[in-house]
């Protein structure tokens, strides 16, 4: 089908030369003669006020009656059907009333400040009624600059903060109900907002005392509901002004009204501050529940969430510290990810990844996460960091949970990151735990040296991360659990390494007991984890294609585990005897008994290496394993190396036979074996048998 041609929108026809005299002699030259009037009058009493022709109270008067007649011959040419012209003579009355009020009081003292009040509020008044009666938005903010002006303008250095806030709070009670009366006056309600702050900004920095603290909160509250209460009745009514001014006028509003209340509490009353921040939050919570149940404003309630959150975040860490804080974020991340996941809004579960960052953040910078503080008040689990490691992690668990119904890329990328968080919290818990515990062994001083407890905790924390990599790689491979899988087998990996490359050597020697020690027991321990993941992989082969390579790479790992294990023991069984001996690694101090032991402690290695490699061939022969044949040769290797380059120098005669006659025997006994049972290991070569009809494998 051929695509559809888009047809281009009519561009907005240009305006007619009668248009244009239209503009111009209808409405710009009404503007700027309602201006030539407004100066005209003001030069001419200017004029007269400077020759003295007439008294002050007159010229006021005058004014005052040039005003009303501006107003009145407007009504009159509106009926007539010349609006534009009346809107003019309006402006000008308008303002010419509020010159003869400012006046009266500022300039010949004829009125005192509260009738000035009165009449400015009443020119006030006639501005909105007028410009609602010709419904002209120039005339409203007419009205709405006069009024927020009369405080300032009737100003005479000394401010009552109740008449003041109560005269704001008249105004803009009387705005914001025209403002939802006339749709098309919405400009005005920010308008307002910023007047109202900006007066209340104005007298806090010059009139604020600390014994005004009530007056002063509870105008900041009168202020913060009038327009909380505008933002709910235009979102229920649908609203007016555009999308973004409609979420961020009452972000503005919030924000200002907190940063009023906590910069006026938290000199003096620092206590009060978070109970308020949780009133506060508590009201916007409710306001969202308001609004579950009215599906006009959908649309608002998310933002009211937002914001009950981010003040009940607030709030805990105004409250709280350390860890109760990081716990109390964890939680409410967990709330936002579930409305925003419940009414499917991207910024409300994005709030609640933030949060989620922001307590890990919060729990790795407090004092003691890492290493308990201080350390001999330390208590094995039972502790308070426990507890908030405990918490993040349920509730980063709690939040991928969240997700399991979305497929997009989005959600699944969340869940893997959630749940690999979660992980990450669970083996530093565990790390931190078994450190301390070592830490405050060696600050009680329980007997150990410190090498004793330093090499005692290795050997502790390759078994305890061990521990931890069964369970999440099963949760990995049984729930197909990509995080869980991954964090599984990475601190599988860490484990082996730690055991094998320390437990080649036990440290100190002289606390050796041989095969019953705390390496011995660890590495047996990890060897046995080892295979759990074996079986556990063989089982759930069938779920990860490279899963059956990884479980070969195991066997070798296993391999290599038991090799240092074994190595360790024979070469410090030895190790010990020397040291009983008294022997410092010295040639001068090397006596009979000394050279003897070393002689045993290199053959025995050899034999030991020798007997482990037969094993291992045996194993791999049987089980057809042939990483783990390649593995036995390369020991083969290694010990054939040792034999010749170490053995055949170092030795004894009698110690140097025994190597070398047992590594002929040995080496021609596996050669036996391949030969015998080639056709097991490698299928049978050569072309295909006569009888059997059966082609050679190679």
């Amino acid at each position: 089908t051929p695509p559809t041609a888009t047809i281009p929108e009519p561009a907005a026809p240009s305006k007619t030369r009668e248009e244009w005299e239209a503009f111009v002699g209808g409405k710009l030259l009404n503007r700027i003669g309602a201006l030539a009037l407004i100066l005209g009058v003001g030069f001419f009493l200017k004029y007269a006020f400077d020759n003295n022709w007439i008294s002050e109270t007159v010229r006021v008067l005058i004014g005052a009656a040039a005003g009303l007649v501006c107003l009145a011959v407007a009504q009159r040419t509106h009926k007539r059907g010349l609006e534009i012209f009346s809107q003019g003579l309006v402006g000008s009355g308008v303002a010419i009333l509020y010159i003869a009020v400012y006046a009266a009081f500022n300039f010949y003292h004829l009125v005192p400040q509260w009738v000035a009040l009165l009449l400015m509020s009443a020119v006030t008044v006639i501005a909105f009624a007028q410009g609602m009666y010709y419904d002209s938005i120039v005339v409203g903010i007419l009205g709405w600059s006069g009024g927020f002006l009369t405080p300032f303008l009737l100003s005479t250095g000394e401010v009552s903060e109740t008449g003041l806030f109560l005269y704001i709070s008249l105004l803009v009670a009387g705005i914001l109900a025209i403002v939802f009366l006339k749709k098309s006056w919405a400009t005005l309600e920010p308008l307002t907002l910023l007047s109202t702050w900006y007066v209340y900004a104005s007298w806090m920095i010059g009139y604020y005392k600390d014994e005004k603290l009530l007056p002063a909160v509870i105008f900041a509250s009168v202020f913060w509901v009038f327009f909380h209460t505008a933002d709910i009745v235009r979102a229920r009514r649908g609203s007016e002004l555009r999308p973004s001014l409609s979420h961020f006028l009452p972000a503005l509003n919030v924000m200002i009204f907190y940063t009023v209340l906590y910069t006026t509490l938290y000199t003096k009353h620092h206590d009060w501050i978070a109970p308020l921040t949780i009133v506060l939050g508590a009201l916007y919570l409710g306001s969202a529940l308001f609004f579950a149940m009215d599906g006009n404003a959908a649309a608002s309630r998310p933002r009211f969430i937002l914001t009950a959150s981010i003040l009940l975040g607030i709030a805990t860490t105004v409250q709280y510290s350390g860890y109760t804080t990081v716990m109390f974020w964890s939680v409410e991340a967990v709330f936002l990810l579930w409305c925003g996941v419940r009414w499917d809004l991207r910024y409300l579960w994005l709030t609640g990844l933030v949060f989620f960052a922001v307590a890990g953040i919060k729990l790795f910078g407090t004092q003691g996460a890492i290493q308990f503080d201080p350390i001999t008040g330390y208590v094995p689990v039972m502790n308070v960091r426990t507890l908030a490691y405990v918490v993040v992690s349920a509730a980063l668990v709690t939040g991928s949970w969240l997700f399991r119904d979305r497929t997009d890329r989005h959600s699944l990328a969340v869940v893997t990151w959630l749940q690999g968080a979660a992980c990450a919290m669970v083996f530093a818990v565990l790390t931190v735990e078994v450190n301390d515990h070592f830490t405050l062994r060696e600050v009680l001083g329980d007997g150990a040296g410190r090498q004793s407890l330093l090499f005692d905790r290795l050997m502790s924390l390759s078994v305890a991360w061990m521990a931890y990599s069964i369970p999440f790689a099963w949760i990995g491979f049984a729930a197909c659990r990509r995080a869980a899988r991954i964090a599984g087998l990475l601190v599988l990996l860490l484990s082996v390494t730690l055991a094998t490359v320390r437990g080649i050597a036990f440290d100190p020697i002289e606390h050796l007991t041989p095969l019953v020690n705390v390496r011995s027991i660890a590495m047996v321990l990890v060897i046995a984890g080892m295979v759990a993941h074996a079986l556990m992989m063989k089982a759930y082969r069938s779920t990860v294609e490279w899963l059956p390579e990884v479980r070969n790479y195991l066997g070798i790992a296993i391999g290599v585990t038991i090799f240092s294990l074994l190595t360790g023991e024979t070469r410090d069984a030895f190790g010990r005897m020397l040291f009983d001996l008294g022997f410092t690694g010295n040639g001068s101090d090397a006596g009979d008994d000394v050279v003897r032991t070393l002689n045993l402690q290199q053959l025995s290695l050899s034999g030991v290496w020798l007997a482990y490699s037969v094993a291992l061939m045996t194993v791999g022969i049987w089980r057809n394993f042939r990483e783990l044949r390649l593995f036995a040769i390369a020991l083969f290797g290694v010990t054939i190396l040792k034999i010749f380059a170490y053995d055949l120098s170092f030795l004894e005669t009698l110690y140097r036979i025994f190597s070398f006659i047992g590594l002929g025997l040995i080496l021609l006994a596996v050669s036996y074996a391949y030969q015998r049972y080639k056709h097991v290991l490698f299928g049978r070569l050569g072309p295909p048998d006569a009888t059997t009809g059966d082609a050679g494998r190679s």
